[in-house]
């Protein structure tokens, strides 16, 4: 797997979302130690105030860094009202002397766009990440432990994936819990399957995840296949309730703040987590995101007054919710 660089123009692609955030993170931690701050700009659409961004020379400090986060320019497909991604790759070759860029896409970026083009032709630097397959996620398992110095039993990897599946922050998540279990002694099997119990399935990260992408109806989905393996209706309705009032919260405190530095110590979860609730946040609005909890606690009190069947009541808020944000109403203006 690539490794992340301080290069000076940086193009961070690919599907596997832990690995992108952790190479922008290494991005972002190697302009700090240069003590500079770094601009950051949220899938712009009109790019004139990049423009203006990367070709100013600053005043006081010797150098600037912008990072670029999900810019429609590097979609496969344009956005309606977005500058195309040929303005942008013009402005990376314009861009001053002194300025670093990192460019970042939870996605694959196509081979023949303008603005990867612009970056290879620049000489910058590219790092792509694909979802591990089988072999490569035991690779980074067994890199991970080893940089944790954790020492644990034959099977506990194993057991760490069939419990949390391939998410690769959520692995990483349980892998810090262990090694602050472990506290430097070795780990049996045992203590491992008593730690990573896997009390909230991996496919439940991903119900509000596909409900805010561009196919909702993949969130309604995956909850119906859930409801059908026979998962607990109350159990996925308070898990599903808690992740969504996480995300009232962190669209809360971003509000307030003015950005979502910070926020994984306010609310007291991994970054990565914290990392995608300011992501989901920007992606529903806060009155359509409240609806949802509300219609869970409904559902919650009538199923539990006996006024409707705990399923299908689900059923139904997911199938609302994808509804709404295919609609357009879900989604920020």
């Amino acid at each position: 797997m690539p490794t992340a660089t301080a290069a000076s123009l940086l193009l961070v692609h690919g599907e596997e979302r832990f690995l992108v955030d952790d190479a922008v993170r290494a991005w972002r931690a190697a302009r700090r130690s240069k003590q500079l701050d770094v601009e950051v700009f949220d899938s712009p659409q009109r790019l004139d105030e990049l423009r203006r961004s990367l070709g100013e020379v600053p005043l006081l400090d010797p150098e600037r860094s912008i990072l670029i986060r999900d810019p429609p320019q590097l979609a496969g497909t344009g956005k309606r009202g977005a500058d195309p991604p040929e303005m942008l790759a013009r402005l990376l070759a314009e861009r001053a002397p002194t300025t670093s860029v990192c460019l970042v896409a939870h996605a694959q970026v196509a081979p023949k766009n303008p603005v990867l083009a612009a970056v290879r032709a620049l000489g910058g630097t590219i790092a792509y990440f694909a979802v591990p397959k089988r072999r490569e996620l035991r690779t980074w398992i067994d890199r991970e432990v080893q940089r944790r110095k954790l020492r644990l039993g034959p099977g506990a990897a194993d057991h760490i994936v069939q419990m949390v599946g391939n998410d690769l922050g959520a692995i990483s998540s349980e892998l810090d819990k262990l090694a602050a279990f472990a506290a430097g002694r070795a780990l049996s099997l045992n203590d491992v399957v008593a730690a990573v119990a896997g009390d909230e399935p991996p496919e439940m990260w991903n119900v509000l995840e596909q409900l805010l992408s561009g196919n909702p109806g993949r969130g309604a989905a995956t909850l119906d296949q859930l409801l059908a393996e026979g998962r607990s209706s109350q159990y996925l309705l308070a898990i599903l309730a808690g992740q969504v009032r996480d995300l009232i919260l962190a669209q809360a405190y971003i509000h307030v703040r003015g950005s979502a530095a910070g926020l994984a110590s306010e609310l007291r979860m991994p970054e990565w987590r914290a990392e995608r609730l300011a992501r989901q946040a920007r992606l529903v609005s806060p009155p359509v995101i409240a609806t949802w909890l509300r219609a869970l606690h409904d559902v919650d009190r009538r199923v539990k007054a006996g006024e409707v069947a705990d399923i299908d009541a689900l059923r139904i808020v997911g199938m609302r919710a994808a509804d709404q944000v295919r609609a357009g109403s879900g989604a920020k203006p």
